[in-house]
């Protein structure tokens, strides 16, 4: 990313964007760049966001927007879906492989709880985490760096966060088409968006609680 960073003549005018004025001047300057380097904006904005997943850093609202001002919706929306994948599943590995003894000290007793209740319903996993990632208050950097000592498989994790975080990464893409009506950024996330998140949430949880239920009828029977 360095490597890639350095090459942009106004380097010093581009930064990870803090608020909603930063945004829009990151936005107007990576937009000129485009329209001539346009694979080194992609590369360079791909970096940035496998980056700021891999190492947990707070303000992926702020990428998504840029990417849907960038890229639009056709190509932003599978762009940050991916990537949002491919850099949580970074941070995992970097827990699992560096990480697991501090995660263990100072959130040892979140995780056993949660770890009691995955074990108990493997087989409905994949619906228990999609529906975590689809909770609008969920701690997404929580659950990377937790997740391995969960003992959760790395393509399930992968593929919860791939698909549960659409619909927040839609929110946030849509937002930046229209980034330059906007005057805060209190419009991702409303009220109306945030119930639809929960109602999707409900509606997974209770398939999984109702498949739980059903294979211990059978079990029975």
């Amino acid at each position: 990313m360095a490597l890639v960073f350095t090459h942009y003549p106004r380097r010093s005018e581009l930064a990870f964007p803090s608020d909603f004025d930063e945004l829009q001047a990151v936005v107007g300057q990576l937009k000129k760049l485009k329209e001539e380097h346009f694979y080194h904006v992609l590369l360079l904005f791909s970096l940035a966001y496998l980056y700021k997943q891999t190492f947990a850093i707070p303000g992926s609202v702020f990428m998504n927007i840029v990417s849907g001002a960038l890229f639009g919706l056709r190509w932003g929306l599978p762009l940050v879906c991916l990537l949002t994948a491919t850099g949580a599943s970074m941070c995992y590995l970097l827990s699992y492989c560096f990480g697991k003894e501090l995660v263990v000290k100072y959130f040892g007793h979140r995780i056993r709880p949660i770890q009691d209740k995955l074990s108990s319903d493997q087989q409905s996993l994949l619906l228990i985490l999609i529906s975590l990632r689809l909770f609008p208050m969920s701690p997404n950097w929580f659950l990377n760096m937790t997740s391995p000592i969960l003992g959760i498989p790395l393509h399930l994790f992968f593929m919860s966060v791939l698909i549960g975080l659409v619909p927040y990464n839609y929110l946030c893409v849509q937002t930046g088409l229209i980034l330059s009506e906007l005057q805060t950024l209190t419009t991702v996330l409303n009220s109306q968006s945030a119930v639809l998140l929960l109602l999707g949430t409900a509606c997974l949880l209770a398939t999984a609680l109702f498949l739980r239920r059903r294979r211990q009828q059978v079990k029975t029977e």
